[in-house]
């Protein structure tokens, strides 16, 4: 079984992740030179996704950055690292592309681009 949230929700982390990622890996997301990785939290009933930023640290060790939250909706209301133009950026991204290209930004969600 797997993790449940909307459709919204999870094009915005799509985009983020294929804004972000890292030598095309969007598991590692490099903002500003630094490297993170995403862990997400529980299921939240509304279909947000939320969990935490980790930042990854020299030796195989990596710190709390901040948690994320993406409503339901697919805005963005917490991703630590990102500037508020980044957060704005990405979401218009989704907005012209779900008009534009939603075969597109489905494939960048389920992360077959």
């Amino acid at each position: 079984m797997g993790y449940s949230c909307t459709v919204n929700a999870n094009n915005t982390l799509g985009v983020i992740e294929h804004m972000f990622a890292t030598d095309g890996n969007p598991n590692i997301l490099t903002i500003r030179g630094r490297q993170y990785f995403f862990e997400r939290g529980r299921e939240q009933e509304d279909g947000a996704i939320t969990g935490q930023l980790m930042h990854m640290l020299p030796g195989d060790c990596c710190e709390r950055a901040g948690s994320v939250k993406i409503a339901a909706d697919g805005s963005i209301i917490r991703f630590p690292a990102l500037t508020s133009t980044e957060k704005r950026e990405a979401m218009c991204t989704v907005a012209e592309m779900g008009a534009r290209n939603p075969q597109r930004l489905r494939e960048w969600a389920t992360g077959i681009l």
